[in-house]
């Protein structure tokens, strides 16, 4: 038989009272632990990240190209009533036959034509996201690229919405297209009706872009990336008793400590623990089972070998 010492022996009505985080712990002869082929893991820190279904659907180029005519066109405008207002002034300050009503006139519909300028901008802001945000020649040099088959814009929705401000890209496939890359551009600044999503913008370039017709849509699986961390412990380690979950922590090469986990979403072959262990520590993945039942019933687990 196995002789297992215990350092306290609260723990024994461990499955009749309600059990602390911590049990007492168990000191075990490394021979014994041999016999029992006893079995230890380290449990390590990870980044997690949150994968969810959605949808891509190809963006029309034309009204963002429509759009950015009338912004450009209502820059020149304004260019022009600015320069007309500023020699307008400054003839009436000269004394010149230029009225005073004249030279106001000029410079309220300067002020007009600056005020259609904030206005298109704000529509590309509030309609396109991220290429409103985009200097003129760079949109322009855009929209090139778009209305000429070698660009593509794509929006990206999915109903998880969480994080994936964080999203950077995605491979999407398109049925009779094939996979294609999307670079995230940014949020798109409009929810999208069926989802709720606020969605994102991404741009594709490359051979596949002219084959990816406006409306075209797709599913998509997005893995957005560092939406939190955890502890992994391996599903092995893990007990169920006294309706907590708990694992053997080894705290020295003889000395065993049950503990209290909290464990969360499935990640591998283990799960996250947000509570009871920390980084770097061993925990037993083989053989808990048997030191469980020489604490709680306050016996001798079997020889392997019996």
């Amino acid at each position: 038989m196995i002789t297992v010492k215990r350092v306290a022996l609260s723990s024994l009505l461990a499955l009749n009272l309600a059990s602390p985080a911590f049990a007492a712990p168990l000191s075990i002869p490394v021979a014994t632990q041999q016999r029992l082929h006893l079995t230890t893991a380290s449990v390590l820190t990870v980044q997690q990240s949150l994968s969810v279904m959605g949808y891509a659907k190809v963006l029309d180029p034309m009204p963002l190209a429509s759009l950015d005519a009338d912004l450009t066109s209502a820059v020149a405008v304004a260019e022009a009533s600015r320069a007309e207002a500023a020699r307008a002034k400054s003839l009436n300050a000269n004394g010149s036959a230029m009225s005073l009503r004249a030279a106001e006139a000029a410079q309220a519909q300067a002020r007009v034509d600056a005020a259609r300028v904030t206005l298109f901008r704000r529509q590309l802001a509030l309609q396109w996201g991220p290429i409103g945000s985009l200097t003129d020649e760079h949109r322009s040099a855009l929209i090139y690229l778009l209305t000429t088959g070698r660009a593509a814009l794509v929006r990206i929705d999915s109903a998880g919405a969480a994080g994936q401000g964080m999203l950077r890209s995605a491979d999407v496939a398109f049925e009779g297209v094939g996979t294609v890359h999307v670079t995230i551009l940014g949020s798109a600044r409009t929810a999208d009706t069926r989802m709720g999503s606020p969605g994102l913008i991404g741009k594709v370039t490359g051979p596949l872009a002219a084959q990816l017709a406006a409306g075209l849509t797709a599913p998509v699986s997005l893995s957005v990336p560092n939406t939190g961390s955890g502890i992994v412990i391996p599903r092995a380690a893990l007990l169920r008793t006294a309706g907590q979950t708990w694992v053997y922590v080894k705290l020295s090469p003889t000395r065993f400590e049950r503990r209290v986990v909290l464990v969360g979403s499935a990640i591998g072959t283990g799960l996250i623990a947000r509570k009871g262990v920390v980084s770097g520590e061993t925990v037993v993945v083989q053989g808990a089972s048997m030191l469980l039942s020489a604490e709680t019933a306050g016996s001798t687990p079997p020889d392997k070998d019996d």
